[in-house]
């Protein structure tokens, strides 16, 4: 069954980081989430998501709210 794991920092990506290294038979999804106060400005958020993806997100999404069914299932069929 994966796991898909949603976080607004690099600490929740490296979580996911962990995960795989510990229980690499596991499927493990990282979903970074912009905060608030990165999305003031469209470099901020572009910026953000840079870090956010090489700290281990396989995905960034604006707001957690975007993280339905469908996006799920289209995470996990990548």
């Amino acid at each position: 069954m994966p796991v898909v794991y949603a976080g607004d920092t690099v600490a929740d990506m490296h979580m996911i980081l962990k995960a795989r290294a510990q229980q690499p038979q596991g499927r493990w999804y990282g979903v970074g989430v912009l905060p608030p106060h990165v999305q003031e400005s469209e470099a901020r958020a572009e910026a953000y998501i840079a870090v956010l993806k090489a700290a281990g997100a396989d995905l960034v999404i604006a707001n957690i709210e975007e993280l339905n069914p469908e996006m799920v299932d289209w995470l996990v069929e990548q």
